[in-house]
């Protein structure tokens, strides 16, 4: 975490927040990109933290708990589509008795801005889609800000734009250091649950809830056969309760593989949805696991916020984003298929992470 005194802050010529709340919007995933950007504003207010405003803040307070720089989580989704004197009133309400000074939007949300206006937030800076939220904010960025990154990001130009103001600001961005941090009790039982395996031990992900991001079972368990032939290991699935159906799929596939491959053990593949699954539990498999292997979705942005070393699988060079933490994409070769990327390929992103070798990060 970056905190600065008042006082370093006037010196070094930086800017500096009072109290302050960023909105994010999206898939959990698309929202929790944004950490790293959030804990750098988080160190110029002088609290030292930051509240969060976002439309999943079940999921988000879950996974932010232990999380030093956070202040609150607030649930965005009354002011969605805020209409004022009809809807989001409560909403706006309670964001106006927080006094805060500053708002910052992640997310080109005109609602968002209109209801920080209403709460009476002096200065709100963001993503700007138009003319409109032009008006509503006091610092519009434009969407098209970032530059190479941005080209590089395609269709997601979010984190460009918001990072070049961080940085002409003065602030500092920390892509190493892990921008969640792990509740003690869950890390605590999760390496109970860890020791039990044999190491080193690797999160895989095969499902994500869009067709065209999913990995094959049968690809991925041969991939995975692979690598641990090489390499041994244990590999745990895990993805969100949706993944239970793709989970059981992949299991019965390991099985019969195992019975044809005597170098192979049952074991290896483990299911954690089967074993007493909750988010903080996940929080704490990622900063204590050895690496993650799996597909564009929420826990490949959980991987790159726990500074996890990662092979991310995309559906397509414009998908392609590696915003943190030491990562290897591999992109399909049929657009949209992921079942198209060879295990030669995954395998050589795995070994380049594993012996240390340069990689696209």
């Amino acid at each position: 975490m970056v905190k600065v005194s008042e006082q370093t802050y006037s010196e070094t010529g930086g800017i500096e927040f009072g109290r302050a709340v960023g909105f994010v919007a999206g898939g959990i995933g698309d929202q929790i990109y944004h950490l790293t950007q959030l804990r750098s504003l988080a160190g110029a207010c002088q609290t030292g933290t930051i509240d969060i405003a976002c439309i999943h803040p079940g999921p988000i307070s879950r996974i932010l708990a232990a999380t030093p720089w956070v202040g609150r989580v607030i649930d965005a989704r009354p002011i969605r589509r805020y209409v004022p004197g009809l809807r989001g009133t409560d909403t706006v309400r309670a964001l106006r008795l927080h006094r805060y000074d500053t708002a910052f939007f992640m997310h080109r949300s005109t609602s968002f801005k209109l209801a920080s206006a209403f709460a009476g937030i002096r200065s709100r800076i963001g993503l700007s889609d138009g003319w409109v939220d032009n008006l509503l904010l006091t610092k519009a960025l434009p969407l098209e800000n970032g530059g190479n990154r941005r080209k590089a990001w395609g269709h997601r130009p979010f984190i460009a734009a918001m990072d070049e103001f961080i940085l002409n600001s003065g602030l500092h961005l920390d892509l190493k250091t892990p921008t969640i941090s792990p509740d003690r009790s869950a890390r605590e039982l999760t390496h109970k649950w860890m020791s039990q395996r044999q190491g080193p031990v690797f999160i895989v992900n095969m499902f994500a809830l869009d067709e065209k991001r999913r990995w094959p079972v049968d690809a991925a368990v041969t991939t995975i056969a692979t690598i641990a032939t090489r390499h041994g290991g244990t590999f745990i699935l895990n993805a969100g309760p949706d993944a239970a159906d793709y989970h059981k799929a992949a299991m019965s596939a390991w099985r019969s593989f195992c019975k044809r491959q005597p170098m192979l053990r049952v074991d290896q593949l483990v299911d954690s949805l089967d074993d007493n699954a909750s988010m903080e539990r996940d929080v704490a498999l990622y900063h204590l696991a050895d690496g993650y292997i799996g597909v564009d979705s929420f826990t490949a942005n959980l991987a790159m916020n726990c500074s996890l070393p990662a092979v991310i699988m995309f559906a397509s060079q414009r998908d392609r984003l590696t915003y943190r933490s030491t990562v290897s994409p591999v992109v399909a070769s049929e657009a949209g298929n992921l079942g198209s990327i060879s295990v030669d390929k995954v395998l050589t992103a795995f070994e380049k992470l594993q012996t240390g070798q340069p990689v696209n990060a």
